[in-house]
């Protein structure tokens, strides 16, 4: 890989900075490039965290001295600036030698030549191998070193080995072992998991307790056939009977009720009131007479004389 070129994905090869592509010939192959563990600012992040714990302490007793707050902001920064210099700080190997970037104001870059290197070390204590870091020290025959040794290296084995692997060529060290996250990093995740689990599993019993709440007229699941009510809602909903199909019984009454509406007792009285015939005039006395003739001959059964007509 020519020097400033792609780094494609291998995890062990970051982007060259502008410092290093600028010590770099034009024809070295970066192997390796790989910034400090950001275990390096543990002082930094030690000394905001002091700072932000004497901040709430002095403000819960409603005083906010200025010297509290110039300490916090005096914290933040430097906290600020290390990361800035962490992601410019670099330890390099190239087919030729080995170097560091160090500053940002006050630059250094020591370098190797990869002959001069006789022997390596790799240095792992219990909290590195948690969390991932090591120091990598390099020795060589003369006595005073440019480039000693890498603090706070990240993935120390892979490094360790891609060193020897350049130094000493491929067949001795063998091929690059896969990168896995350290140990508190793997327990990071899993509680990370299991809190999301218990969240997740938390918020379904509270939305299955919320369903069981809720009243039959809402728009939850029905009710179990086993509840009173909804054995009447199924059996006669709305007077509809056991059909669901059929047209409800009060709709029926309704429209029948419509079509003939019902004569209450006062329009009754009025209409037959109003409707009532006039009682018969009385008739004349010849035509009670004509009928009390005739009434008297139907009795005697007398058969009346048919006079000729004059």
């Amino acid at each position: 890989m020519a020097a400033g070129g792609p780094t494609g994905d291998d995890p062990l090869i970051a982007p060259a900075g502008r410092d290093l592509q600028r010590t770099l010939t034009g024809d070295e192959e970066l192997r390796l490039n790989v910034h400090q563990h950001p275990m390096v600012l543990w002082k930094p992040i030690a000394i905001m965290l002091g700072a932000l714990a004497v901040f709430v302490i002095i403000i819960s007793g409603d005083q906010l001295p200025f010297l509290v707050l110039v300490l916090v902001f005096a914290a933040a920064a430097y906290l600020a600036w290390k990361m800035y210099e962490r992601r410019h700080n670099s330890f390099a190997a190239t087919d030729r030698r080995v170097l560091r970037i160090d500053g940002v104001i006050n630059k250094s870059v020591p370098m190797m030549r990869l002959q001069k290197i006789t022997d390596m070390r790799l240095d792992q204590p219990l909290i590195g191998r948690l969390f991932g870091y090591g120091t990598i020290t390099i020795e060589s025959a003369g006595q005073d070193q440019t480039l000693r040794e890498l603090r706070y290296a990240p993935n120390p084995r892979q490094v360790f080995r891609r060193l020897n692997s350049t130094i000493f060529g491929e067949e001795w060290a063998g091929p690059d072992q896969p990168i896995t996250a350290p140990p508190a990093k793997r327990a990071a995740s899993a509680a990370a998991r299991s809190a999301r689990r218990a969240a997740g599993a938390t918020r379904r019993r509270a939305e299955q307790a919320a369903e069981r709440r809720r009243p039959s007229n809402s728009s939850g699941p029905a009710q179990s056939p086993a509840s009173p009510i909804g054995d009447r809602a199924s059996q006669n909903f709305f007077g509809a009977g056991a059909d669901p199909s059929a047209a409800p019984a009060r709709r029926r009454r309704g429209k029948e009720s419509r079509a003939n509406p019902p004569v209450t007792r006062r329009a009754a009285t009025s209409t037959h009131r109003t409707t009532a015939a006039p009682p018969p005039a009385a008739p004349p006395a010849s035509a009670r007479h004509t009928a009390k003739s005739a009434q008297r001959d139907a009795d005697t059964d007398e058969i009346p004389t048919l006079r000729p007509p004059p």
